[in-house]
């Protein structure tokens, strides 16, 4: 028999990680000294010292390993397990594709950009369901900042809450009409609260968004949403059909052209073969 020094020279193993195999089970000691603790190994057990390094090459946890190597599952039961541990490495494989067609796109940019701006970035968001105060309406996009002051300080007012700093403003259709804006302007709340006249509370849901952070105000630009529709042309997201898109103002706008910085909020939807999991990427 072999001491751990001795067995760990042979098996290329560390003497620390034989005594962890030890202690979950993995791989005893052929016999354990009973006056001293020290252990002692077989030239049999190198078997499965070997064995241990295979399903490790192959991505398995020591402790999935437990009953592969003690014989405790089937033929088929291994060949399912197999399986999942390739579809997990080939889903792994597409994330940091995707994440390496992201660094390039960056870089691209950097090489285009004349002006030394640093270009516009894209993240995708998971939202969670919150409540607000709001007021619809079909108007012009130069009303909104009044409807903001309107809807501020009737919050303020009526349910004597303190105020969050984002004004949500939810554009339902026809963004890019001049008098006839179907859009939403609301500010989160604590709960479930009474409507109060023309102001409603309700339930924003939750969404997975596409997020793009820029100073173009209220009347919108063209270089913000091309960038936004080209980014989600590359990474195979769908725009979702039941979501309006929204925009995060943390400053009052005065005017709608008003450079204030805000974040344009698309929801999205994963297609068939599409983006994998893009969260907190950029483009």
């Amino acid at each position: 028999m072999f001491k751990i020094t001795e067995f760990s020279k042979i098996s290329q193993v560390s003497a620390k990680a034989l005594r962890y195999y030890d202690q979950i089970g993995l791989l005893k000691p052929s016999y354990t000294d009973p006056d001293t603790g020290y252990r002692f190994y077989t030239a049999d057990q190198l078997k499965r010292v070997h064995r241990i390094l295979v399903f490790k090459d192959l991505g398995f946890t020591l402790e999935q390993m437990i009953p592969l190597l003690d014989g405790a599952l089937g033929t088929e039961q291994m060949r399912a397990m197999l399986l999942h541990k390739s579809a997990e490495i080939a889903e792994m494989l597409r994330e940091e594709q995707a994440r390496l067609n992201r660094i390039e796109a960056r870089l691209d940019e950097l090489d285009r950009s004349e002006d030394g701006e640093p270009p516009l970035d894209v993240i995708v968001r998971q939202t969670g369901p919150e409540w607000i105060a709001s007021i619809r309406e079909v108007t012009s996009k130069s009303k909104v900042p009044g409807l903001i002051r309107e809807l501020r300080q009737a919050v303020k007012t009526l349910y004597k809450g303190a105020l969050d700093q984002r004004v949500i403003v939810l554009w339902h259709s026809c963004a890019e009409c001049e008098d006839a804006v179907d859009l939403e302007v609301g500010v989160p709340v604590a709960g479930p609260l009474p409507d109060q006249g023309r102001i409603r509370v309700r339930e924003l849901k939750g969404a997975k968004l596409a997020c793009i952070a820029h100073s173009a105000g209220l009347a919108g630009s063209y270089e913000v949403t091309a960038k936004l529709a080209g980014w989600l042309e590359e990474q195979g997201y769908g725009i979702s059909e039941k979501e309006p898109s929204r925009e995060i103002y943390w400053e009052l706008p005065d005017q709608p052209a008003s450079p204030v910085l805000s974040e344009l909020q698309m929801p999205i939807v994963d297609r068939p073969g599409g983006a994998p999991g893009a969260e907190g990427g950029q483009a």
